[in-house]
């Protein structure tokens, strides 16, 4: 029932290995990122999402589970339960989405070790530059002799 961040400070300090992890954030232009969620969204409603919702109901599954918890899943519970439109659920559902997106990028910003890679992880220039980035990662320091 607590924030995550507000357990932060409680937590062991950091292993020895984890100055090794990289971490790699995705920051595609945000117009981009919000017509990706959005039709992704209608894609999976259009897919049969409503029906798959249908019936882990019937099969028993809670209306309040937390595996109906997710976004769009948490929308069509709603729908069925006649507490919203189908359109509502869907709009809902981009929206809630587009939410936990921003809220990505809030947290990542936080993180100082992060490569930030300004656009989509299909985009090839910034798979390139990634791939640069690992390749610095992995190339064998030289040795310095005094």
């Amino acid at each position: 029932g607590r924030r995550f961040s507000a357990l932060r400070d409680g937590l062991p300090s950091a292993s020895e290995f984890s100055d090794r992890v990289k971490l790699f954030v995705l920051n595609p232009p945000r117009s981009e990122l919000y017509q990706k969620i959005n039709a992704r969204s209608e894609a999976h409603f259009k897919a049969g999402l409503v029906e798959e919702v249908s019936l882990l109901l019937e099969k028993g599954l809670p209306a309040e589970s937390s595996a109906l918890g997710a976004h769009a899943y948490r929308r069509v519970v709603e729908y069925l339960q006649g507490k919203r439109t189908l359109e509502s659920a869907i709009e809902k559902s981009k929206q809630d989405v587009r939410n936990y997106a921003k809220r990505q990028l809030t947290w990542f910003r936080r993180e100082n070790v992060a490569k930030w890679l300004n656009g989509f992880g299909d985009d090839r220039l910034i798979f390139n530059e990634a791939y640069k980035e690992i390749e610095k990662l992995l190339s064998p320091t030289p040795l310095k002799l005094s």
